[in-house]
């Protein structure tokens, strides 16, 4: 018996893994079209589109406050993780003005 569970486990692992990398394939080419129609925006600009489109597709899911900070708190570790991986630990991005000296 204990074989069949470990089957029924990793065969749902499985599947966890394989909707994980659909959804990122699938946010990986929203975020393409996003810089094929703005790509010469400011940074800032281009997060408060998004953090405004965010916040109305939250409004549509969430049933209440406390639900919508929970989408909210799981965007937030999302964005520091794609942030992290931008910016490895000890490396700086060089700033645009920077190579030219």
């Amino acid at each position: 018996m204990p074989q069949a569970h470990s089957s029924k486990s990793s065969n749902g692992r499985q599947k966890r893994v394989t909707a994980a990398a659909r959804d990122v394939t699938r946010t990986k080419s929203i975020a393409q079209k996003l810089a094929k129609v703005a790509p010469d925006e400011d940074p800032a600009r281009v997060a408060g589109a998004i953090a405004i489109f965010a916040t109305e597709t939250i409004k549509r899911s969430a049933n209440n406050l406390m639900e919508a900070r929970a989408y909210l708190d799981g965007l937030r570790a999302g964005i520091d993780g794609l942030l992290k991986n931008a910016f490895p630990e000890g490396g700086q991005k060089e700033a645009k003005g920077d190579h030219d000296a």
